[in-house]
């Protein structure tokens, strides 16, 4: 056997061992699929998780705004006008309580925020002739290793923050906001990040399975931290990784070392 065409067949089986190794990383496309398995028809709605997530928990943060035809109505906001941390809103503190001007110290937790509005109603009715209570939900969700805020695209690796401005959030109202800038980034493994009762919950959702919908944690809570894991062909690819580093290297010393043999043959 003539060395350049030994060196030659070396050449190809090390290029099809390359592509071999990227093709078997690639995903299958069902699991680039949200909602596999999904009929056209009805389904129930989970209301005793949508309820959950509408009520208050310690770390929530809840925007009220008093009304009334007097001049403490600056007053009775203050506390909510200076906020804490920098933030406006009232904080629900580690025992579910909120503190108002006047008003004094005010369970929350476990509540909705119409409910808290319509006691702190009741409450104000008390001192001040007809007043008016709005209110409002503030808090966060944060995304890790997916795309960038507005579906900016940026891929495994970027990320964002999520406000919670209605009574409840979704996971997939949350993911239209973000975006998923990697189409091969895991679906059917998406960790969610909870702190609940002084403990931290690690749960994983398929967002490829219709059952998606009946996730305990379709409906997210404030400070929830979600996690899109990449796909083996993304990190296989990414220009740091080291098994990328290793093909490639090894591959290009091989073609030059048989190069080499062939040109002294």
């Amino acid at each position: 056997m003539h060395l350049h065409s030994f060196s030659f067949k070396y050449v190809i089986l090390a290029f099809l061992w390359l592509l071999f190794t990227m093709l078997n990383s690639c995903v299958p496309a069902r699991k680039a699929i949200f909602f596999n398995g999904l009929e056209p028809g009805a389904g129930k709605i989970d209301l005793q998780a949508e309820e959950l997530a509408r009520r208050l928990y310690p770390g929530d943060r809840l925007m009220l705004n008093i009304i009334i035809e007097h001049p403490d109505m600056v007053l009775l906001n203050q506390g909510m006008a200076v906020g804490q941390g920098g933030s406006a809103g009232y904080l629900v503190d580690k025992d579910g309580n909120i503190e108002l001007v006047k008003l004094g110290v005010i369970h929350v937790a476990g509540k909705t925020p119409a409910e808290v509005a319509s006691d702190i109603k009741q409450r104000v009715a008390v001192l001040y002739k007809d007043p008016t209570v709005t209110y409002s939900l503030g808090g966060r969700v944060l995304f890790l290793g997916i795309g960038s805020v507005g579906g900016g695209g940026g891929g495994v690796g970027a990320g964002g923050i999520v406000p919670i401005t209605n009574d409840r959030l979704t996971l997939l109202e949350a993911f239209a906001f973000v975006g998923i800038g990697d189409p091969t980034a895991v679906r059917d493994r998406v960790w969610v990040i909870r702190e609940k009762g002084g403990e931290r919950e690690f749960a994983t959702v398929d967002i490829n399975s219709k059952d998606v919908f009946q996730s305990p944690y379709f409906y997210l809570r404030n400070n929830d931290i979600i996690y899109m894991e990449p796909n083996k062909v993304n990190t296989f690819l990414t220009i740091n990784a080291p098994l990328r580093n290793i093909v490639f290297t090894s591959f290009t010393t091989l073609s030059i070392v048989l190069s080499i043999l062939a040109l002294v043959r």
